[in-house]
């Protein structure tokens, strides 16, 4: 915030309530501001095979020579930050979460009981939500 802004609310402040008040900006917590995180690496990271998907489609231009060492390293940065079984949730959602039909694949989760069900993900907080239910300190 301004600070001309800040003093001339605090001064507006002072004179209504006859006194002082203290304006702060709140800092988001860590926790939310690694789900925004997350959530903006995923989607920017849908972004770019989308773009790439639609360059092919239209115009019949093939960049995965190039791509390919790119979502490489993105899939190894994943890996060793997270864990093979975080690993392997979001490779399913980056890569295998549509058919070629365009239709969506769920996830089919069995509980100790041997009941199933279906899961679908369809956003990157879906992913993100799943994700920290399967394992609350999968950011930490």
């Amino acid at each position: 915030m301004d600070d001309e802004l800040k003093n001339n609310l605090e001064e507006s402040f002072y004179k209504l309530f006859n006194s002082s008040i203290l304006i702060r900006k709140k800092k988001r917590n860590k926790a939310l501001r690694k789900k925004t995180l997350f959530i903006s690496l995923i989607t920017q990271h849908e972004k770019i095979s989308n773009k790439s998907i639609k360059l092919q489609a239209e115009f019949n231009i093939d960049l995965s020579d190039y791509e390919e060492s790119y979502f490489e390293v993105m899939d190894k940065l994943i890996l060793l930050m997270w864990g093979g079984t975080t690993y392997e949730i979001i490779n399913y959602y980056l890569y295998e979460r549509f058919n070629m039909d365009g239709t969506l694949n769920c996830i089919i989760e069995t509980n100790e009981e041997g009941e199933e069900r279906e899961i679908l993900l369809k956003t990157p907080e879906d992913l993100y939500n799943y994700l920290f239910q399967v394992n609350p300190n999968f950011l930490n």
